[in-house]
């Protein structure tokens, strides 16, 4: 499937996806806007935008509270963005260093997000109290007793549980979560084009920082345009400082912020959504979808990101969608003096459907590499075959030029006897991508 249709498909869905509503609810929000109230309380919905009315009594940190706090921003807890993050006296944690280990995820691994329901929120009666989230923290002394050990160890484990949110507050009167939270709640988490898929292929725990890998539909040119409308007035180019604007600005521009483990899903929830109680609303930066916001990281990666070069990574096979049937393997293997030599299979055809195979090898430069190929003939299959009937034809040329692991580029170009053959073979170009996954690839 073209992953720049895959949201619109799932557009389709939304109705569907949106439970409990109907022309009774009166009062409610409507299930658009359902959605974007569900993506404001999943970041803070203590917040008056989330639909919130401050922290309740019994917590003094909203970190205690938040969603996105134990699940993360890409919903993947520690198995995420939030890999190497651990709880402090001010905020829980995603389950790394818990004596309970189980990760805080609201699904396993980058899938089924779409049957999360209001009791899996409100943990009634199973859920800790306010008091025994930031509460419960007890710190480690200079040289720590086994009684500080272990109450330590006790509090720890319980600041890092799931809050109870169906009870009220102290006061008997203090909702904590409203109906139209927890709705919306449900009906964000079950939105499936606001699931990290449509944002990501990959998400590399292993690395550090986590690296994100951009959906492969991605374009950094309509990403730039993107940012130049929508985020450029506030937060300035995004690999320079900047003192104007009324938004966010990390030091080195937001290129340099996302550099940090998980802030490509902060990122991407906070441009799609908005924040709670600023005026960066969803309205504010153009109201964008999946397609937008995997432009705009596409774009945003690259101003920073090294050069891309070719190594044993590359090694895999690739095609264009639009061209299926015809494809590429190709293989990659160091030489000395470090550099590293490509051997390229180009399985095509002819002007008149004959099916063409041509093959050859070069050293790359960087992350391009021009590939003479030959076209081959006269064999014969089998315990007939013979090496010396094989005939072996110059055929042109095959420029590769590769920007990640999963995405690249290709021209094609038969020489001077080729395209007066009449064979049918013209120059042409065009995007390729990967059909088999990368087993090591910087």
């Amino acid at each position: 499937m073209d992953n720049r249709t895959r949201p619109a498909i799932w557009l389709i869905l939304i109705p569907f996806l949106c439970l409990g509503w109907s022309a009774s609810a009166k009062g409610k929000p409507e299930p658009d806007a359902c959605i974007e109230l569900g993506a404001l309380a999943y970041d803070d919905w203590t917040k008056i935008d989330s639909g919130g009315s401050g922290i309740p009594v019994g917590e003094t940190y909203a970190d205690y509270l938040r969603c996105k706090s134990c699940h993360g921003w890409d919903r993947l807890g520690m198995n995420g963005g939030y890999v190497r993050r651990t709880r402090t006296a001010a905020r829980p944690n995603a389950g790394l260093g818990d004596l309970n280990t189980v990760s805080r995820d609201i699904a396993p691994g980058m899938g089924d997000y779409y049957h999360i329901r209001a009791d899996e929120v409100l943990h009634e009666g199973i859920g800790r109290s306010f008091g025994d989230g930031s509460g419960s923290w007890v710190p480690l002394d200079p040289n720590p007793s086994p009684d500080n050990v272990a109450a330590h160890t006790r509090g720890f484990t319980l600041g890092n549980q799931h809050p109870d949110f169906s009870t009220t507050g102290v006061n008997g009167n203090d909702i904590v979560l409203t109906q139209d939270q927890v709705d919306c709640l449900v009906d964000f988490v079950n939105f499936g084009d606001a699931d990290p898929r449509f944002y990501f292929v990959y998400i590399d725990t292993d690395k550090n920082p986590v690296e994100y890998t951009i959906h492969t539909g991605a374009s950094a040119r309509a990403g730039r345009t993107f940012y130049e409308e929508n985020c450029l007035s506030c937060h300035g180019e995004p690999d320079q400082d900047f003192n104007g604007g009324n938004g966010g600005h990390p030091a080195g521009g937001i290129a340099v912020y996302l550099q940090g483990d998980g802030k490509y899903s902060e990122f991407v929830h906070k441009a799609r959504w908005g924040i709670p109680d600023t005026i960066m609303t969803r309205a504010a930066i153009g109201t964008p979808d999946s397609q937008n916001m995997i432009d705009v990281m596409l774009y945003l990666q690259q101003m920073d990101a090294p050069t891309f070069a070719i190594t044993g990574g590359i090694s895999g096979t690739w095609y264009h969608l639009e061209r299926d049937g015809e494809g590429f393997l190709l293989d990659v293997a160091p030489r000395d003096g470090g550099l590293w030599d490509m051997v390229a299979t180009y399985y095509t055809y002819d002007g008149m459907g004959n099916q063409v195979w041509l093959i050859g090898n070069a050293l790359t430069e960087g992350d391009s590499v021009t590939v003479p190929m030959q076209m081959t003939e006269g064999g014969t299959f089998g315990v007939m075959f013979l090496p010396q009937t094989v005939v072996r034809t110059d055929w042109g040329t095959l420029e590769f030029w590769f920007n990640s692991c999963w995405s690249g580029h290709v021209w094609v170009t038969p020489n001077a006897d080729m395209l007066s053959s009449g064979l049918g073979f013209e120059t042409f170009d065009f995007d390729i991508e990967r059909v088999t996954p990368p087993e090591n690839c910087p």
